[in-house]
């Protein structure tokens, strides 16, 4: 029972609206019910071992130096007699003891801070009567491109290792997957939630050997398992039959054959050593110089790249990436070679290419 002396009291202190939650119900969680920019009463801490954890979890969301307030006895008549305001770094470092009733805490929402059900309203006001033109226009064919070019932003402050960039761009692709629930909640097909659930529901059918009786040996026999279970989903799927159609045609050519790779070797169809990947590479270079005609070799060199890739997987390596920023690093060396001929105040025909190359040599040695 809480005591309502106890309520009044965070009213005053805090007048806005929060959440009350039994630390017993989700201490076994592995994230918290709420987010930050809540104001939040957590009852049912039992003991020092609990608050520690609590704590811990909280230092997840608020930054170390957050006040909270720590009621020792919630259900005295008088709580100001029995609370204590506090930092989460010295309750984790120095923590106040815990009596043999329990204690609550009361943590005051962080200012700035938005949580996803605030982004959904401003999407929401966005496309609505009192918001903004341009996103009222917009459709799922129209967002597309927007899509496409933020994933591929995404890649690239991966790539890069850019954490930085890496957060804000994660946010304009969150924008995109909100923008396109938000359009089909309009069309009364889907909304958010109906979103998180499938893929929520997915995951834990594909987990069986956390969420179920399953047992598995490692990594390899959980791939395994994972494409069993994708082949039951498949028959009861409104998507067409097959481990392969599921894989869009629109893909980047390099990953749409990895994809295609990985999947064949999830079922077991794949090469039990790296040599014969590399003779077939050798194999299909052979049949270009062979081929009769344009077309033929044409077709030729395509085997060519998909062995290359399937020799890129066995490496353990993402063939688009490899070949994205074996791309970046030409265009890095060929702007060392223009900068040269600049400086030089010549053009490119004014060197041969015996020239030029020493300035690629330079280049390399200067930009790895």
């Amino acid at each position: 029972m809480i005591n309502p002396n106890l309520i009044q009291y965070l009213y005053e202190q805090n007048p806005k609206q929060f959440g009350i939650y039994a630390w017993t119900e989700y201490k076994h969680h592995y994230t918290l019910p709420f987010s930050s920019n809540q104001n939040v009463l957590i009852v049912d801490i039992q003991d020092n071992v609990e608050l520690h954890k609590l704590v811990t979890a909280l230092m997840k969301l608020h930054d170390g130096d957050k006040e909270i307030i720590l009621f020792n006895e919630p259900d005295a008549e008088d709580p100001d007699k029995n609370n204590e305001s506090s930092s989460l770094q010295y309750l984790l470092t120095d923590p106040i003891a815990v009596r043999e009733n329990g204690c609550a805490l009361f943590v005051s929402a962080t200012n700035g801070k938005y949580s996803m059900l605030d982004f959904q309203e401003l999407i929401a006001h966005l496309r609505s009567e009192n918001g903004c033109p341009w996103d009222r226009e917009q459709t799922h064919q129209s967002l597309r491109p927007n899509l496409l070019e933020e994933t591929y932003e995404v890649l690239h402050a991966i790539d890069t290792n850019n954490v930085v960039d890496l957060q804000e761009e994660l946010g304009d692709l969150l924008l995109q997957v909100v923008l396109h629930s938000q359009i089909a909640l309009e069309k009364h097909e889907f909304n958010l939630e109906d979103v998180i659930s499938g893929i929520e529901k997915k995951l834990i059918y594909r987990h069986p050997h956390i969420f179920g009786d399953a047992t598995v040996s490692g990594a390899r026999e959980v791939i395994q398992n994972w494409e069993i279970l994708k082949a039951a989903e498949r028959k009861n799927s409104h998507k067409k039959q097959g481990m392969l159609r599921s894989v869009p045609d629109d893909m980047p050519a390099l990953a749409l054959s990895q994809s295609y790779q990985k999947r064949a070797a999830r079922v077991g169809f794949d090469w039990e050593a790296i040599e014969p990947v590399k003779l077939k590479v050798q194999e299909e270079i052979n049949e270009v110089e062979a081929a009769q005609n344009e077309e033929e070799r044409a077709k030729e060199l395509g085997d060519v790249l998909f062995a290359m890739v399937n020799l890129v997987r066995w490496y353990g390596v993402d063939a688009e990436s490899a070949l994205r920023e074996a791309a970046r690093r030409f265009a890095r060396r060929f702007e060392h070679i223009e900068d040269c001929v600049e400086k030089q105040g010549k053009t490119f025909a004014d060197y041969s290419l015996v020239e030029l190359d020493a300035f690629w040599d330079e280049a390399k040695q200067k930009l790895k």
